[in-house]
């Protein structure tokens, strides 16, 4: 378990293969899909799927940022058009990071599906962002193709 960001992404900077994890960057982009933070704050980017967390037997996100003005973490996954599967890696990836990597307060999470298709009816996407909102972060943001999220 570590105490602070800066020493998790020192820990695993060693351990992961991409070149763009523990970096400076406020863009994940993958499979024709892109994430995209719109500030002039800095972000650590984390790649989290076989970086920070290498099971295959748990489904887990596909990155994270940290916003270093307030330790904010933002978990963002970058899926096809499963919206449910989506949601599933990111509340896994959240019982990860607090049960083995790192305590990040209710208030400090945010999570971001990016998909590749519309996401189902709106009554789901909702039921998904207040069960979230409710159980496990602030917010929880669901977008196609390309999500621009301008923090406050």
């Amino acid at each position: 378990m570590h105490n602070s960001f800066e020493e998790l992404c020192i820990a695993h900077k060693s351990e992961c293969e991409s070149n763009d994890c523990g970096v400076r960057s406020k863009v994940a982009v993958e499979k024709g899909k892109r994430f995209e933070i719109v500030s002039n704050e800095d972000f650590i980017k984390l790649r989290i799927d076989d970086c920070l967390v290498k099971s295959q037997q748990v489904k887990k996100c596909d990155f994270g940022f940290v916003r270093n003005s307030n330790k904010e973490f933002y978990f963002v996954e970058l899926k096809g058009s499963d919206i449910d599967t989506a949601y599933e890696q990111i509340i896994n990836t959240i019982d990860i990071f607090q049960r083995e990597l790192i305590q990040i307060p209710k208030p400090q999470r945010y999570g971001f599906i990016v998909s590749s298709k519309v996401p189902k009816s709106g009554t789901d996407v909702n039921n998904l962002k207040q069960d979230f909102a409710k159980n496990r972060g602030n917010k929880l943001e669901i977008k196609n193709r390309d999500l621009r999220h301008s923090p406050k």
